[in-house]
C-alpha cells in the first residue's frame, strides 16, 4: 500500500475509535432531558435521535464495506434516515442502550477494516448519490459522518433551553 494511503487509512481507523469515545463522553455528560428535548431546529433531530441514527447506520456501513470486499462494484443500499427516526421510535430509546449497541457495532466495523488486505483498499462500490467509492472512501465516509454528527450534537446541547 502506498505510504500516504496507509497513513490516511490508519488516521481514519483511529478517528473511528476516538469518535466513539467522544460520543460516549458527550452523551454521559449531558442532561437526560436535554438529550430528548433539544433539537437541531424546529423539525431537527435531538441528540438522542443522532445517537440512534449512528447506531442504525453502523450495520449499513459494515454491509457496504463487506459488499465491496466480496463483490465487484456493488451498488450500495440506501435508507430514508428521517423515516428510520419514526419507524424505530428513536424518541422512546434509551441513550445508554443505543450507545452500547453502537459500540458493539463499531467494534465489528473496526475488526472488518483492520482485516482488509492492502490490495483490497482500492476495490469499489457504487453509492447511488455519490457515485464510485473505494473501500478507503467508505472508511473515510464513516469517520466524517461521525464528526458531522458530533458537531451537530454538541451544538444542539450547547443551546440555551
Amino acid at each position: 500500500m502506498d505510504p500516504q494511503l496507509e497513513r490516511v487509512r490508519n488516521r481514519h481507523l483511529l478517528m473511528l475509535e476516538r469518535t466513539l469515545k467522544t460520543l460516549t463522553s458527550v452523551i454521559t455528560a449531558a442532561d437526560s432531558a436535554d438529550l430528548r428535548a433539544k433539537r437541531d431546529g424546529p423539525d431537527g433531530w435531538t441528540p438522542l435521535d443522532i445517537v440512534c441514527h449512528l447506531r442504525d447506520l453502523e450495520p449499513l456501513f459494515i454491509s457496504r464495506a463487506q459488499s465491496v470486499i466480496d463483490h465487484d462494484n456493488p451498488t450500495f443500499v440506501t435508507y430514508n434516515v428521517n423515516q428510520l427516526v419514526i419507524d424505530n421510535n428513536y424518541a422512546a430509546q434509551d441513550p445508554a442502550e443505543a450507545l452500547a449497541e453502537l459500540s458493539a457495532s463499531r467494534a465489528r466495523t473496526l475488526a472488518l477494516f483492520r482485516a482488509v488486505q492492502d490490495d483490497q483498499w482500492a476495490r469499489t462500490g457504487i453509492h447511488p448519490a455519490y457515485g464510485l467509492q473505494t473501500l478507503l472512501d467508505v472508511l473515510m465516509h464513516i469517520a466524517h459522518h461521525d464528526l458531522d454528527h458530533i458537531e451537530q450534537m454538541t451544538r444542539v446541547l450547547a443551546q440555551e433551553s
